[in-house]
């Protein structure tokens, strides 16, 4: 899954002729606005004849920003439903005090068929 992710944020995406940079689990640059991504603990979904057929992988998206982040948000959420990511929820507004970006976290789930199961 981590590549499928890798393959629809890449390394950036562009929104209101901004380029924002994207990476996974931490952001390394200096930017003031950016996001990262990370998979969460993958659980089986559907399961027949003591197998595991699917599962379902989580996976959380944290935008940061100095400033309105919203149409950031709105892109990252139209990327990932026309990829068949299903949203699952946002976190609630946060602000980091060391920092001072906004911090807003969105989360997507996608099944996954088990091969063999």
């Amino acid at each position: 899954m981590n590549e499928e992710v890798k393959s629809i944020l890449g390394n950036e995406i562009i929104v209101d002729k901004v380029k924002i940079p994207v990476e996974h689990l931490k952001y390394k640059g200096s930017k003031k606005t950016f996001i990262t991504w990370k998979l969460l603990d993958e659980t089986p979904d559907l399961c027949a004849n003591d197998d595991d057929l699917c599962s379902v992988c989580p996976l959380d998206i944290d935008i940061y920003s100095d400033k309105n982040y919203l149409n950031i948000l709105k892109k990252v959420k139209q990327m990932m439903k026309e990829n068949d990511w299903v949203w699952s929820g946002d976190s609630s507004e946060m602000l980091d005090d060391d920092t001072g970006l906004y911090h807003k976290t969105c989360s997507f789930e996608k099944e996954r068929m088990i091969e063999n199961g």
